[in-house]
């Protein structure tokens, strides 16, 4: 289905020609900006020690918003503000939903800006013939790599890493969703895209804009309130309502060599009873939904459900054709091994229920007919956290530490733990989550008493930090015993981190790939009330995730941070990275290669 886009005619609205925000209404916007994350944002030390940004220095940022002409110019500064904390949960959203698009999405392999997807609807071979891991040279006369640079405040949804952030920025050049990136209406009708191809000649092609949504030029005029007033002026030129923006699909591949269900997924969401929804506010995590932007190349979540890579040869299917399963899982052979696989694609799966159940029958399959297992989470933008300790209770054999993290102790969580409470009282609910709701209260305001930022470390899903193994009907242990490896990317990002943290730290497997985001700790979305006068939205960062013990990152400081993973990511036991052209060309045969060879050696060790 095809999606008629906006006129390009829209884009000639000139800002300087309308009214915008006064210089008072921003100054006074963004400083209600900072006083959100001042007051709720947990790794504020952390980002100040580690990442040398200090949030509460805000004198440069109030002189570029002094100099600011215009609306969006403002908004510009709210979003490169919020990005310097390098923080993947943590983003200023512009009220907009207007994207362009260039046809294809761009990625970084190898070290280059290489073409990793092409819709033929839009870019016919006929006229575009350039291919997949073809580089981009230029867009406008600006250099691909010196683009990636200036787009990386714009790189949202991850961006905790360098590489993530690099990535992210790539996707832009391609896909500018202003949502993200305010300026994403200064555009031409056309690019120029200077494109090198594989046989090593140079080509230019002038490209059209595809556009969706509605440009988006400026806020204002927007009535300042007086004191002398009986009432608010009535607003003048509101902007428009916003509007849900066409789905438009890119698949990765032209085939799907997995042979899984590509049609959509059945969906069973499953009711919370009021008493629990604190508990998930604070064990949520992910990378932002892709409500609005929708390119793979700049959201690397959206269409994950299978491998990026094609199967291992002798792959079986067991999962993965029905519409209701959760999981792409099977075995294939490794010398004279056999192997389980199963992908994890998301840490909020469409139910719960059906997703352990079916997550557990294949534990036990595999207990019985594998002698080794792979499980892929990479470009798994997490979810509930409290999901990766319910799944690791299946293959950890032994107790081992679960979900905790230091709060960030604010009024707003005295009072969600209070009415948590009431509610689980009255409603009768476990001792266990009554208990906890009392624990919570207790040491948020004992940390508010003493004037501290941050609590202890709290166990965020059972009563205590242990978690016991997977047990039957009669209390025997069915949890998995064979060896482990598990894939990781820098796309492998919050709840999927803490999965690839509690089995490392319960040195239960051994991760595969390239160091995780970085992305840790609940994030809560301030949905147009993050700054009044523009109608801004930030999501905030609220803890801070703590591992069983502190852990040396390469490239980061030993020291008492050493004991988070945000910022820092989960870093591999065995590193492997699958941003190749090899890889990208032939549907990541070597990296499978690779990893099959690692579990082998895990197999061969264990005997």
């Amino acid at each position: 289905m095809r999606f008629i886009p906006v006129l390009a005619s829209a884009l000639a609205l000139a800002p300087s020609l309308l009214a915008q925000l006064t210089p008072a209404q921003k100054t006074a916007d963004f400083i209600q900006l900072v006083g959100l994350y001042a007051k709720n944002y947990a790794p504020y030390e952390l980002r100040r020690d580690v990442f040398g940004f200090d949030l509460y220095n805000i004198q440069s940022w109030l002189d570029q918003i002094n100099k600011s002409t215009d609306d969006l110019s403002f908004y510009d500064i709210c979003t490169r503000y919020v990005a310097s904390l390098q923080d993947s949960h943590d983003e200023f959203i512009t009220p907009s939903d207007f994207e362009a698009f260039l046809g294809m999405d761009t990625d970084i392999y190898d070290g280059k800006v290489l073409i990793g997807d092409i819709d033929p609807f839009i870019l016919p071979s006929s006229k575009y013939p350039f291919q997949l891991g073809d580089e981009v040279v230029s867009v406008d006369g600006v250099a691909a790599m010196d683009l990636v640079q200036s787009f990386i405040p714009y790189a949202v949804n991850g961006g905790g890493s360098k590489v993530s952030q690099l990535r992210l920025a790539a996707g832009v050049i391609m896909d500018r969703f202003q949502g993200w990136y305010p300026l994403a209406t200064q555009i031409n009708k056309t690019a120029t895209v200077v494109i090198k191809r594989q046989s090593g000649t140079t080509q230019t092609f002038t490209i059209p804009w595809v556009l969706f949504g509605t440009p988006f030029v400026q806020e204002g005029p927007v009535p300042t309130p007086h004191k002398r007033s009986n009432a608010l002026a009535t607003r003048g030129a509101a902007s428009p309502a916003p509007t849900a923006t066409p789905r438009r699909t890119a698949p990765r591949r032209q085939s799907n060599p997995w042979g899984t269900w590509q049609g959509e997924r059945v969906s069973t969401p499953e009711a919370v009873p009021a008493y629990m929804l604190g508990l998930k506010k604070l064990s949520y995590g992910r990378a932002l939904a892709p409500a609005r932007h929708l390119s793979a190349g700049i959201d690397p979540y959206g269409a994950n459900f299978d491998p990026v890579f094609n199967p291992p040869t002798g792959f079986r299917l067991r999962l993965g054709a029905g519409a209701i399963d959760q999981f792409v899982s099977g075995t294939f052979p490794v010398g004279k091994s056999t192997v389980g696989f199963i992908r994890i694609s998301t840490m909020e799966p469409n139910s719960e229920t059906v997703a352990l159940t079916q997550f557990n029958k294949e534990i036990a399959f595999f207990q019985q007919n594998t002698d080794g297992l792979v499980i892929d989470i990479m470009a798994n933008g997490g979810g509930n956290g409290c999901y990766p300790q319910v799944l690791g209770s299946a293959i950890v054999p032994y107790t081992f530490r679960g979900l905790a993290a230091d709060l960030r102790a604010t009024q707003e969580w005295v009072v969600a733990f209070s009415d948590s409470l009431l509610f689980a009282q009255q409603a009768g609910a476990p001792q266990w989550v009554i208990n906890l709701y009392q624990a919570y209260l207790k040491e948020v305001q004992q940390a508010l008493s003493e004037n501290r930022g941050d609590t202890g470390s709290l166990p965020l899903c059972s009563e205590t930090f242990n978690v016991n193994p997977l047990t039957d009907s009669s209390g025997h242990n069915i949890a998995y015993t064979k060896p482990i490896l598990v894939l990781t990317d820098n796309f492998t990002l919050s709840a999927a981190e803490v999965f690839a943290m509690e089995l490392q730290d319960a040195k239960r497997a051994t991760i595969f790939g390239t160091r995780t985001d970085g992305g840790g700790g609940n994030v809560v979305e301030y949905d147009g009330n993050a700054t009044n006068y523009s109608e801004g939205t930030a999501r905030v960062t609220e803890s801070l995730i703590t591992r069983a013990q502190p852990v040396a990152t390469p490239g980061f400081p030993a020291g008492p941070y050493s004991l988070f993973y945000d910022g820092m990511g989960i870093y591999p036991d065995i590193v492997e990275d699958y941003q190749t052209l090899d890889n990208l060309l032939h549907g990541g045969k070597t990296f499978v290669t690779d990893f099959s060879t690692a579990i082998g050696n895990l197999i061969t060790a264990s005997h």
